[in-house]
């Protein structure tokens, strides 16, 4: 068999790295593509979520872990009572804990499942017995890797041989704000490189992880998550993280924005910026007059209880260089005049714009046509209703439920805006609307688009009741007009796309 040179053969596997079944089938191909594959699988073997559900698995890693054990801790775990000579039937292969790359508590709270029973013969308590399992693992793992992600454990790693070393490469770090500030002050000494940090929960100030966040070198990512229903405030790390303002390009508030708004400011090279909270934005109205001078992408998730009109003077203030402008669970316009307002904002950033959120307003309909017309790199549209008492409904003969001629027209009104404005290029069409449309005008929409780059269309999940629509939809799919459709809530949660919200 004609055999690819070892280097070109690493990059093919590569692209191999998530698909852990057909890695699997390289490992039995020869020797070289044995050696090739273990330092891939064993980047991160945890991957697999099923993993830490389905334990049928975890046996044979066990093992694999084990027999990497050094004597010390092997007579260590033995002395306590814990018996591993049986569960190891040779020598490994490999020096597998060279390649991992990631490590989390989770890990290791599985191993201790599988070698701490309840069996008390020597007496000893069995969180003894855990405890001890998880230092020797931690102490294995410091002594023999190179980590880029980790979960910070509840016990200080700084005092593990190799530590320094193991860590000082670190890239990622997930970690809490209930952990104890020593635990953040061993870390800073080794992990100064970090380029992402997770933090959940995100409740309050922590000094230790505020002299981790000012000692690093070029932070790129930032995590803050709050408890669920909790207003955070943590004033003191957001003059933590302004030590960080020439180098952070992301930062995502999840539950609540737990540093005032004014911070963002300082935020001088931040390009993303997504907000997905359940709580109030303590002094909302500082967004008013905060500006991000390279702000590209703005995803509001979930933010029910800032007004429209904060985030158009927000819009307002950041120079016109938007990519994105994406919004799903919010307080919607109120008037004619913020969707107006709302448009005109976006339109100074119609050379760049990529993706758009707009809200259909019979009064607008020039407007939206004009900016979508001018938007000649719209890749992406989602269009949805500011007026929560109209409902999705097709008419075919029989509808979902009785609507009149207004509703329709505005459907019909709607494809036949973006058959003329929308271009070329669009391939997401997200419709999270509640008004009517008749299966003619789905129809011609998508015969216009002959040509042209195949389309996605996402309707909400209400609608799936409807087998004509689906019926077209498929037909399309067929004819390769259509690359995908299916019924949904929010446009996030496509698996197909969720790679455009993770940074």
């Amino acid at each position: 068999m004609l055999q690819p040179p070892a280097d070109c053969l690493d990059e093919i596997l590569q692209y191999l790295h998530d698909d852990a079944g057909a890695l699997y089938s390289c490992l039995l191909v020869n020797r070289l593509w044995c050696e090739r594959v273990v330092p891939i699988l064993w980047c991160n073997p945890w991957q697999n979520r099923q993993l830490l559900i389905d334990r049928t698995p975890w046996p044979a890693i066990v093992r694999t872990l084990l027999s990497c054990l050094t004597k010390e801790s092997n007579q260590i775990l033995l002395k306590n009572g814990i018996e591993i000579s049986q569960q190891i039937s040779r020598p490994p292969l490999f020096n597998y804990i060279e390649y991992c790359q990631y490590l989390s508590p989770t890990v290791i709270d599985c191993m201790k499942r599988e070698l701490v029973n309840d069996d008390n013969n020597n007496g000893l308590p069995k969180a003894y017995r855990e405890n001890l399992v998880e230092q020797e693992f931690y102490k294995l793992f410091m002594a023999r890797t190179c980590l880029k992600h980790l979960v910070l454990p509840r016990i200080p790693l700084s005092y593990c041989p190799g530590a320094e070393i193991c860590l000082e490469k670190l890239r990622e770090l997930r970690c809490h704000t209930d952990r104890s500030p020593e635990l953040f002050y061993g870390l800073a000494q080794m992990s100064r490189n970090l380029l992402r940090i997770s933090i959940y929960p995100c409740d309050r100030d922590n000094e230790g992880l505020i002299a981790l966040i000012k000692l690093q070198k070029g932070l790129k990512s930032l995590v803050m998550e709050s408890s669920e229903d909790h207003i955070s405030s943590c004033p003191r790390m957001g003059q933590a993280l302004s030590t960080q303002a020439h180098s952070l390009t992301h930062i995502k508030f999840r539950q609540s924005m737990c540093i005032a708004p004014t911070v963002l400011s300082k935020f001088i090279n931040l390009r993303i910026l997504q907000i997905d909270i359940s709580t109030e934005i303590i002094n909302k109205e500082q967004l008013t007059f905060t500006s991000i001078p390279k702000l590209e992408i703005l995803d509001i998730f979930h933010d029910e209880t800032t007004p429209f009109n904060i985030y158009i003077s927000f819009i307002e203030n950041i120079p016109p260089k938007f990519q994105r402008i994406y919004w799903n669970l919010i307080c919607p316009p109120s008037c004619s005049a913020e969707i107006r307002r709302y448009i005109k904002a976006l339109s100074l950033s119609h050379a760049t714009l990529k993706f758009i959120t707009l809200w259909w307003d019979e009064d607008c309909v020039e407007d939206l046509y004009g900016l979508i017309k001018s938007c000649h790199q719209l890749e992406a549209i989602r269009i949805c209703s500011p007026r929560d008492d109209i409902h999705v409904m097709y008419n075919d003969g029989q509808s979902i439920r009785e609507m009149d001629d207004a509703l329709l027209l505005k459907g019909n009104q709607m494809f036949e805006l973006l058959k003329n404005a929308a271009p070329k290029n669009l391939n997401i069409l997200n419709l999270h609307i509640k008004w009517a449309f008749n299966s003619m005008e789905l129809q011609n929409f998508l015969e216009s688009w002959v040509g042209k780059k195949k389309i996605s269309i996402y309707l909400p999940d209400e609608s799936k009741l409807v087998l004509k629509c689906d019926m077209i939809f498929r037909r399309y799919h067929e004819k390769g007009i259509l690359k995908d459709f299916q019924y949904i809530d929010a446009l996030d949660s496509v698996d197909s796309l969720r790679d455009l919200w993770n940074f």
